[in-house]
């Protein structure tokens, strides 16, 4: 799930635009909403903290941790208004209940074979360049 998708759920459970749901504004009732969004994105999407704060609104990766454990603290402490919003996101959604985690595929690295191996064929060739220096320094000292 894309969290474009969770954004736009999330603005129609408000009743708000996606621009204000993902402003700056820190009222109260838009920054909750946003934080259980952010939390349900951080749940569904594959995506990295970075990449789910640059979606609501250029947050840094930091703030989406933060407003992750702030909605899971709502909810643990069994917030009624925040339980019929995040039920009502997970309707718009198409989903019955929320994640307990992230994602396995949101933890995998996220490089492939080929770049892996790129960046090494990279470190190979510093080096040699490096022991090529080495030689010649020992060289001329003699």
């Amino acid at each position: 799930m894309l969290v474009r998708d969770v954004i736009r759920a999330t603005a129609v459970v408000g009743d708000m635009s996606v621009e204000a749901l993902t402003s700056q504004d820190k009222t109260r009732d838009v920054a909750r909403l946003r934080q259980l969004g952010i939390l349900v994105s951080s749940r569904v999407s594959p995506a990295s903290w970075p990449a789910i704060g640059r979606y609501w609104g250029g947050r840094d990766h930091t703030t989406v941790l933060h407003s992750a454990g702030r909605a899971s603290e709502y909810l643990e402490a069994g917030d009624l208004d925040i339980l019929h919003q995040l039920a009502r996101i997970l309707d718009q959604l198409g989903l019955t209940e929320l994640p307990a985690d992230r994602p396995a595929s949101a933890l995998q690295p996220r490089a492939s074979l080929g770049v892996i191996r790129a960046r090494i064929r990279v470190t190979e060739a510093r080096l040699a360049v490096l022991k090529t220096q080495e030689l010649a320094l020992e060289g001329a000292a003699r």
